[in-house]
């Protein structure tokens, strides 16, 4: 065991280990026969070189001076712009935390927590998980010393009194990631049997631990650990130094200040800015905003509610909070009659990824798991509507109900199977259906293109099937249909808009 003298101390011994393979670690401390495909090899390897024992304890690893320790992995995602080819870093994964004991959790105050405990003060170090390398030359490439920013505190103390609410209500098994904004109650354990008792209720709840989210410490990684935005709660340099380099910052702009949300929650600072808007036409909001020209109804949404939350920029994305707690906002536009006119779109999945993955490992299930901001405009005639027709009728936060997910899982399990059984591929009336999940089976979520154009052939609209398709009434010697049966238009799973016209009732019920 190393004996610190102080935080500072914990964290300058952290910065040594920047640059320094996992195998340079390992051997360095005489370990040889250590197993790299061991899942916690990275985090063992960390521990190992601050001299801490692999333990379970409930105080923080360095328990006198209460700094926590945690090796966290980052990767590289291509920039959404389409004129932008520049690699942006992100997390590849949420941080987790220490697995909540419900019946403790229950008489704890936050100050009192496991999570206020363990998780306040964080000697945080991160890696590149590079799959094109064994994990024996993975390297620690940056180290911070974290504790909470004012403004995030106040907004983690709100997501912490939302669990322990739900813990207290007798409520464990229906917690879910989307209820909260930056800290959340994951799903830990060897598999979804995994459960503990909860007090209040006689029901086992999923064995969970605290967590912040994958935006959030993607958020981190921009602007503090690759970035130059400094706080005095997150240390970088080491305690003789004062040298930092800007490689990855992004703007942001924020919603709510640290005094306002010590009296006010984040949900309730963004709907009250949104919802005054209630009632107003898309021509009245242009004309408010100063908003002239825009490509697309889609950007044109996005400029309205950024402006609607005091935002300059063209997308609320671009705000701290929204950044930092994930949020995804969607726009929910709705026929004259109140039904939704869209179904809701998930990003684009490569079949031979798919067909790999678990559902609660999938990106699908991520974004399930994700807090949406619903923002809900009324179309006052069905087809190509003025900007006058258009009213902004009022917004919501929605997060997945725990009950659905076994239902969407199934359609899930049956994209994968139909993948690998090879799908069925019809040609009528010159256009392609196939067998995947469809809106009109009622299963709350379904699979369909994600493309505009159809192909059937290796190019930009397509992806490739581990199993060829298996094809009724394809022309021959038509250059449209590979003959090897092993292409189709992108596909993506998509909410069914009438599910989405269920969870907006509370919204719709003040129209009518």
């Amino acid at each position: 065991m190393i004996e610190y003298n102080s935080k500072e101390d914990v964290h300058n011994h952290a910065k040594d280990a920047i640059g320094l393979s996992m195998q340079e670690i390992y051997e360095a401390n005489n370990r040889y026969d250590v197993n790299p495909k061991n899942k916690h090899y990275v985090g063992d390897a960390f521990e190992l070189w601050m001299g801490v024992e692999k333990n379970s304890r409930s105080e923080a690893d360095i328990a006198d001076l209460g700094v926590e320790l945690k090796a966290t992995p980052y990767k590289f995602v291509k920039s959404r712009r389409k004129s932008d080819n520049k690699q942006l870093v992100s997390a590849k994964e949420r941080l987790v935390l220490n697995i909540i004991n419900y019946m403790d959790e229950a008489k704890a105050t936050f100050d009192t927590s496991s999570f206020s405990h363990k998780d306040k003060l964080m000697e945080l170090i991160f890696y590149n998980h590079n799959t094109e390398k064994p994990k024996t030359e993975w390297t620690f490439d940056e180290a911070i010393l974290f504790s909470f920013p004012e403004k995030d505190l106040e907004i983690i103390k709100h997501d912490w009194e939302i669990i322990h609410q739900a813990i207290l209500d007798g409520k464990a098994h229906e917690l879910s990631e989307g209820m909260t904004d930056y800290l959340g109650a994951c799903t830990k354990g060897a598999n979804k049997e995994t459960v503990r008792e909860q007090p209040f209720s006689n029901i086992k709840a999923k064995q969970r631990a605290y967590s912040l989210k994958a935006a959030y410490m993607t958020s981190l990684l921009r602007n503090y650990v690759f970035g130059d935005k400094h706080d005095p709660a997150i240390r970088k340099e080491r305690y003789e130094t004062q040298s930092e380099k800007d490689t990855n910052l992004i703007e942001t702009e924020e919603i709510a200040t640290a005094n306002e949300l010590k009296h006010e929650s984040l949900d309730s600072i963004i709907l009250r800015k949104i919802n005054s808007f209630k009632g107003k036409s898309v021509a009245d909001l242009k004309k408010e905003f100063g908003i002239k020209k825009t490509s697309s109804s889609k950007q044109l949404n996005s400029i309205i509610i950024a402006r609607m939350l005091g935002l300059k920029g063209n997308s609320a994305n671009s705000a701290e909070e929204v950044q930092k707690a994930g949020i995804k906002i969607k726009t929910i536009p709705l026929n004259p009659d109140n039904s939704v006119k869209e179904h809701m779109s998930f990003p684009k999945f490569k079949f031979k990824e798919l067909i790999n993955q678990s559902f609660e490992d999938s990106v699908f299930y991520d974004e399930l798991s994700r807090r949406f901001l619903f923002a809900v405009f009324k179309n006052l005639k069905k087809d190509k509507p003025t900007d006058e027709e258009i009213i902004f009728i009022g917004a919501k936060f929605w997060h997945l109900p725990n009950k659905d997910l076994p239902i969407i899982e199934s359609v899930f399990n049956d994209t994968i199977a139909t993948a690998k059984n090879g799908v069925h591929l019809r040609v009528a009336k010159n256009r392609v259906y196939n067998n995947f999940i469809s809106a009109k089976e009622e299963r709350i979520a379904h699979v369909r293109p994600h493309e505009q154009k159809a192909q059937y052939v290796e190019g930009d609209y397509s992806d490739e099937l581990p199993t060829p398709a298996i094809w009724e009434n394809r022309p021959d010697n038509n250059d449209k249909y590979d003959p090897s049966g092993l292409y189709m238009t992108r596909q993506s799973f998509w909410l069914n808009s009438d599910y989405i016209g269920k969870q907006i009732t509370d919204i719709l019920s003040e129209i009518d």
